[in-house]
């Protein structure tokens, strides 16, 4: 054969191979449609504001996008906190997924729908997921014995196998008490982000350094990143879940052929580009957030304590509305259940795994992390929790419902094809399959239910924030600066004004500038997301209080000239020293050293990333990649 004939037929291969690669999955296709009964409250025209965090994910977002607008690429200040005092909300908030409801607003959605938006993102990629992993590991290591037989192939079988456990894990009850009844946007979206981290690090430990190695270093490092952005207790919950699949396949190629440097040092340089990256989040919180009172968010009511699950009620078939509210566990307000399908497939499981026919070993790694789960959410794990103070962080032990959930629908997607006959007798199987498919989406049926009420405007602008605080006003936040607790502040009255009015964080002003010694008046005052001042004339020298928390970051000038201001003794806000006459103030929260140093150090290890991934050597990997 001649070379160009040998090239012509390489290039006809590859076409087809690429073909191959774009053409659409049709079990995959029926998989994202199942899944969106799951999410028909988000289609209603109202929206369930009275869930534990409903208010938080929608106000949260309109305090984002207002920051955004106001020329913060990456915000960390929310303006109509603490009675208008404002807050480095996310300081402390990761903020990828505001980011993804962000992108919605910004094409032109309202701020309610875009949270809805993002919701459905995060359940529709949580589903192809956990879809596209349990194909990986039952398909995994050797071909297929099973035979052929009147017209069901086994990868038919695998398909809808995936296509089950991803049901599962989409018609999780714990996933509906994060959308529906807690309403808690970015620990829902961490179930979107699960199944995507456990395969590219799979792919990566499994494949190690054969070619296409950067490739799969790079989308591990990007994917464990975003994890870790999407919640700040995602480095304490999901971090560990990572470290114990590492150390699950080091343990098996130890076995097979000696201890796997290479596999270690690619999986350790994958964490590590992750958390260079997650430095943007994590460094300034652990040297700025010491200017917080933080022990709020780790006490009382948050308090891990008081929120372990007995053991009755991971198979409780309770459902409510209400909250983790009962320390002794037995009358809490809210479902922990694991869900009656999900339990009997683990069990089965359980009695199967000896004589499993694919993924046995996985199976015993699900159930061990799995069963592990259950343990360090139960009063039995008390001890630990208080051994490793920053466990505290996490605040519900019950959050981990999240990991144990996605645990054993991968499990039950692996334990359903190995009950599987074999040789595949008819198309019978495939029809079992789908029955069992209907049937996780029934059991959790009951459980697709949101307490709605209407869009109204203040719902999404600093009037629902300034209710919110009056009706808990021990939710207020402080500063190391303020001295004296406040329910109320000069702007309070601008919040409850019946005429408020407010476009894209342009709030009203009444009381955002104050003279506070001397003599002048106020001509003018402004706020916006991250910024705020306006024009003062002064007939004698005085102090001026500019109405606003003062914190690291904020850069202020008076007549275009920087200032520093000075933290007012008792409440915290910025003071300003002035000269008699007219003068314009403009303050900015901006960045300091540590934020350019974190914003640095993860845009190299962004670009390192990236570049991995774009390695023109991962072309050249097998479709299965």
């Amino acid at each position: 054969m001649k070379q160009g004939d040998a090239e012509g037929g390489c290039a006809a291969r590859k076409g087809v191979t690429s073909m191959r690669r774009v053409r659409l999955d049709p079990y995959l296709i029926v998989l994202l449609v199942l899944v969106l009964p799951s999410l028909a409250p988000l289609a209603a025209p109202g929206y369930w504001y009275a869930a534990h965090d409903g208010r938080h994910s929608v106000f949260f977002l309109q305090m984002f996008d207002a920051s955004i607008r106001d020329g913060a690429l990456w915000p960390r200040w929310a303006l109509h906190h603490n009675q208008g005092m404002g807050y480095p909300t996310f300081l402390i908030q990761a903020p990828l997924g505001f980011y993804v409801a962000e992108l919605f607003v910004l094409a032109g959605a309202g701020i309610t729908t875009a949270v809805k938006l993002a919701w459905l993102t995060g359940a529709l990629a949580g589903a192809w997921g956990l879809y596209r992993l349990v194909i990986a590991w039952l398909t995994a290591h050797a071909p297929f014995t099973r035979e052929e037989a009147s017209g069901v192939h086994p990868l038919d079988g695998v398909r809808l196998a995936a296509m089950a456990a991803a049901l599962l894990y989409t018609y999780l009850p714990y996933h509906f008490v994060g959308l529906y009844v807690r309403g808690a946007l970015a620990d829902t979206l961490l179930l979107a982000w699960l199944p995507w981290l456990v395969l590219a690090f799979d792919r990566l430990l499994v494949r190690g350094s054969a070619p296409g190695w950067p490739r799969r270093l790079g989308i591990a490092a990007l994917v464990f990143a975003a994890t870790l952005l999407t919640h700040a207790f995602a480095l304490l919950s999901i971090a560990p879940l990572v470290v114990t699949l590492v150390l699950f396949r080091l343990l098996q190629a130890w076995r097979r052929r000696g201890f796997p440097l290479r596999t270690l040092m690619l999986a350790g340089a994958a964490g590590g580009l992750a958390l260079l990256i997650y430095a943007i989040f994590l460094l300034p919180l652990l040297l700025e957030g010491r200017y917080l009172d933080q022990q709020v968010y780790v006490t009382n009511t948050y308090d891990f304590r008081n929120h372990f699950v007995q053991l009755g009620q991971y198979f409780s078939p309770f459902w409510g509305f209400g909250y983790s509210d009962d320390p002794a566990g037995a009358n809490d307000g809210m479902s922990f259940q694991l869900g009656s399908v999900l339990v009997i497939l683990a069990f089965t499981a359980l009695f199967q795994v000896r004589r499993a026919e694919r993924a046995r070993a996985e199976m015993l790694y699900l159930l061990a992390v799995g069963s592990g789960l259950l343990l360090v959410m139960s009063p039995l794990a008390q001890p630990v929790w208080e051994a490793i103070p920053p466990l505290a962080v996490i605040q519900f032990p019950w959050r981990l419902l999240a990991l144990a959930g996605f645990i054993f629908s991968v499990l039950g997607g692996l334990a359903l094809w190995n009950l599987l006959p074999s040789p595949l007798p008819d198309a019978r199987v495939a029809g079992g399959l789908v029955v069992m498919s209907l049937l996780a989406m029934l059991a959790s049926y009951p459980f697709i239910q949101a307490q709605l009420a209407p869009v109204e405007p203040w719902r999404e602008d600093g009037r629902a924030v300034y209710q919110f605080e009056r009706q808990h006003p021990d939710m207020l936040g402080y500063t190391v600066w303020v001295t004296q607790p406040f329910t109320t502040t000069a702007l309070s009255a601008a919040y409850a004004a019946p005429d408020y009015v407010e476009t894209r964080g342009n709030a009203p002003t009444a009381g955002r500038l104050e003279i506070i010694a001397g003599r002048g008046q106020v001509l003018e005052s402004y706020v916006r997301g991250s910024s705020a001042g306006g024009v003062v004339e002064m007939a004698t020298d005085g102090v001026v209080r500019l109405n606003v928390y003062y914190f690291p970051g904020w850069a202020v000038t008076v007549d275009g000239r920087p200032i520093e201001p000075h933290p007012d003794p008792v409440y915290g806000a910025m003071q300003l020293e002035l000269a008699a006459g007219r003068h314009r103030i403009d303050a900015h929260f901006g960045e300091t050293p540590v934020r350019m140093a974190a914003m640095f150090v993860a845009a190299a290890a962004l670009l390192v990333s990236m570049g991995l991934v774009l390695w023109p050597e991962g072309r050249h990997e097998d479709s299965g990649d």
